[in-house]
């Protein structure tokens, strides 16, 4: 049974509105191909460097905190409607690298030819 079929049949039971969703949602669902076939931009990744914030969980002062260095997102994430889940094609978004200082996450970024940017750290 192809894709329409089930399609026209569905609709037979579902409203006009609820059937076009539906059939969008699908139809999205169905090729998981033309995913690859967009046009993803080719710039060259951003990495963050910072320091994060202490957890809200603790009042005292956090001596060592490490400095990270995370990516930026280069393509937006794909909704996977049916499942509930985002997901997408850019690895180097789940990449944290920590360092023990600011100054060897900076020499690490400019021995990798990385672009970056440096966050300062927010002290009190």
């Amino acid at each position: 049974m192809t894709t329409t079929e089930v399609m026209t049949e569905l609709r037979q039971g579902i409203s006009g509105s609820a059937a076009r969703k539906f059939a969008e949602q699908v139809s999205d669902s169905q090729h998981p191909a033309a995913d690859k076939d967009r046009l993803k931009p080719n710039i060259d990744p951003v990495a963050r460097i910072f320091r994060p914030s202490r957890s809200v969980m603790t009042s005292a002062r956090v001596s060592r905190r490490p400095w990270l260095l995370v990516f930026e997102r280069r393509v937006p994430p794909t909704i996977d409607y049916f499942m509930g889940y985002t997901g997408g094609s850019d690895t180097l978004a789940q990449l944290e690298l920590r360092f023990p200082s600011r100054d060897a996450a900076i020499a690490y970024a400019e021995r990798q030819k990385l672009n970056y940017i440096v966050l300062d750290d927010r002290s009190r």
